[in-house]
């Protein structure tokens, strides 16, 4: 039985042996790869992929420079566009605030001039374009007052008295601009101008709703008298009015009054009218002129 036994240690003594051997292998097998790859990591780059690296990142500088210059050209034409577009509303803010002024200053203007009795050509055509045909309607005339046929005059018949007779015009107004004219020649008692009272036939002391031009024979040879329910205000012309032109703005609120032969204004009534307005006309209570409406 005892060489079975030695048999047996020494298959097992070499198993051992050889277990032990592999093991030893995988280790060094393990330690040779560990060591490999820190040599790797450890070792410095060749010259070549320097190079390369190099490259890259040149390329890639590149591509972010041509990106921002983009951004940047990008950047002016939106900014350029939107100062563009902020240049063209000044200077267009700043044309009408210019025009505004030169319309403001041009309308101050005319006011001046007219106030010292210059009315330019260009006003004066525009005025006369707003001419209208104005009649009398003899239904609204005084009993003392006679009205022609075709209703373009109006002369006092009756008994003389202090009462101031009137007719109005067939056509009220309540917008609009209109313009006629009346020939007062040489009479010194008659009134011009416009009325709100439709029914009424004689004008008033205190003309409420009227807006009117007065000449008396009482008053001085070149006087005359504006009188509305504002107030009253006497005016002296260098010369005397034969034709007098009257002028209705009704939107804006004004009744000019000018001589219609030298072009002349000779007075403005400003503010307001409340609604219709009608022409009226009186040649005064006393003598036998006729005033002519042209």
């Amino acid at each position: 039985m005892a060489p079975l036994h030695q048999s047996e240690v020494s298959f097992e003594a070499v198993l051992f042996v050889s277990v032990a051997a592999f093991m030893i292998l995988v280790v060094m097998i393990l330690l040779c790869v560990r060591r490999r790859g820190y040599e790797e990591l450890q070792r410095e780059p060749s010259s070549e992929e320097l190079q390369e690296q190099l490259n890259s990142l040149k390329r890639e500088n590149e591509r972010l420079r041509r990106e921002k210059e983009d951004l940047q050209m990008n950047y002016d034409t939106l900014k350029m566009e939107k100062v563009k577009a902020d240049f063209e509303e000044f200077q267009r803010k700043t044309n009408t605030l210019k025009m505004e002024k030169v319309k403001a200053d041009f309308e101050e203007f005319q006011r001046k001039t007219n106030t010292c009795g210059y009315v330019l050509g260009k006003e004066w055509k525009t005025i006369t374009e707003a001419r209208v045909n104005v009649t009398l309607d003899p239904s609204t005339a005084s009993l003392s007052l006679t009205v022609s046929e075709d209703g373009s005059e109006v002369k006092f018949t009756g008994k003389r008295s202090a009462e101031w007779p009137s007719v109005l015009g067939r056509e009220g107004f309540t917008s609009g601009r209109h313009y006629w004219e009346v020939e007062v020649g040489e009479k010194y008692n008659w009134v011009l101008g416009v009325s709100t009272h439709p029914d009424e036939k004689s004008i008033p002391e205190k003309p409420e709703g009227y807006w009117l031009v007065r000449r008396t024979k009482k008053m001085l040879s070149k006087s005359y008298r504006a009188v509305s329910q504002s107030g009253d205000q006497t005016f002296k012309l260098e010369k005397v009015c034969k034709v007098w032109g009257v002028y209705l703005d009704w939107k804006e609120g004004r009744l000019s009054f000018y001589n219609a032969e030298t072009k002349v204004h000779i007075h403005t009534f400003e503010g307001s009218f409340p609604g219709q307005v009608y022409p009226i006309f009186s040649p005064g209570s006393n003598g036998s002129r006729s005033l002519i409406i042209h």
